[in-house]
């Protein structure tokens, strides 16, 4: 795969959203800052909200106060550092109901400017609490980086189109990555069976593999109430790519306006935009 390929070919695709600002390049520091109680009544479900000067996880998730994204058009963060983000998992006629997030990030590069080796490839991520095949439960986190996984982004989306036979593929990919797709129920399918948002979906969002890219399962159970005890939280590392796009979808919840699309941009990456 080339270094000088960085082009995704986003554009007429991404659903980006509405932000003014007279005072140059906005930041999402310049977005709705809100109580993260009001982000969880007043934004649909499966929306994104950024939590900033957050660098680790127990911040992020004692944080009352997000930068709610849900009405941006140009989304800066800062270009160094790990930034953390917040879903939106309220419902009030699915409350109760046990889900994942398949939430995907596609960094963006400069088209002429190389890439060091460490930051491509491909990160996984799923989080606590998830069932195995034979019911199961595995309480830790999965996490593997690209020095850990022998596959390319070309053979990771091929194993995942759902068009071929599934047993050998699945076998392939826990071979190269281990058990990463689980179940997040003990009655449920396992996350394999929606492995097209990791396979033909993700092709139409780029015209080119990216170098980078990072794919996470996030299970989660709906609330209905405008707190929540355990938020969903992922992270980011801007890895020097000059924007990400985020991908989000609730698949196992027959939620049809569960998915979203953000593009990010990183230092003043989008003042072309």
């Amino acid at each position: 795969m080339s270094l000088l390929t960085r082009r995704l070919g986003v554009s007429g695709i991404a659903a980006l959203l509405t932000f003014a600002s007279v005072l140059g390049t906005p930041t999402a520091a310049e977005a709705q800052r809100v109580h993260r109680s009001i982000f969880f009544a007043e934004t649909p479900f499966g929306s994104l909200a950024w939590i900033d000067s957050a660098r680790k996880r127990a911040t992020a998730r004692t944080k009352l106060m997000v930068q709610d994204l849900t009405t941006e058009n140009c989304i800066v963060l800062p270009g160094t550092g790990v930034q953390w983000f917040m879903i939106n998992h309220r419902d009030d006629e699915l409350e109760g109901e046990v889900g994942y997030f398949a939430v995907r990030v596609l960094y963006r590069f400069e088209s002429a400017t190389p890439v060091p080796d460490r930051r491509t490839g491909i990160h996984l991520q799923r989080n606590a609490n998830w069932f195995s095949s034979d019911g199961k439960q595995t309480v830790n986190e999965y996490e593997r980086d690209s020095p850990q996984i022998p596959l390319s982004l070309q053979d990771f989306l091929s194993l995942h189109d759902p068009n071929v036979p599934d047993a050998p593929n699945l076998s392939k990919l826990e071979a190269a990555v281990g058990t990463w797709h689980m179940k997040p129920e003990m009655d449920a399918n396992s996350s394999w069976s929606d492995r097209y948002l990791y396979g033909p979906m993700l092709r139409a969002y780029f015209d080119s593999l990216t170098d980078a890219m990072s794919a996470r399962l996030l299970r989660f159970t709906v609330t209905s109430n405008n707190t929540s005890s355990n938020p969903v939280l992922f992270w980011l590392d801007p890895r020097g790519a000059r924007s990400a796009l985020i991908l989000i979808d609730a698949p196992t919840l027959r939620y049809d306006g569960s998915r979203r699309v953000y593009e990010v941009f990183f230092t003043d990456g989008c003042k072309d935009q």
